[in-house]
């Protein structure tokens, strides 16, 4: 069984008020709607932070125009096969 600190936060009463109409709403506890939340907020943080990674990346080295071209011609070549709606 994994451990299961408790911890203590403060927040605005309106705040603390939504989840608990949401907790009565889905019949989630307080503990599983913050874990949920929470869990959501990093997932989301890190997919910024890989997101900023990518892009300060491709500014250091973007592809040169000869990369640019072959990525070009393959993506035509891939969507020359497809039917499109007229």
């Amino acid at each position: 069984m994994r451990s299961r600190p408790k911890v203590a936060v403060t927040i605005p009463a309106e705040l603390l008020g939504a989840v608990d109409h949401l907790c009565k709403r889905s019949g989630a506890t307080r503990s599983a709607v913050f874990e949920r939340a929470l869990s959501s907020y990093l997932t989301e943080a890190d997919r910024v932070g890989r997101a900023r990674r990518y892009t300060a990346g491709y500014r250091q080295r973007p592809e040169r125009a000869g990369e640019q071209r072959a990525a070009l011609v393959r993506a035509l070549e891939a969507l020359a096969d497809q039917e499109w709606d007229a």
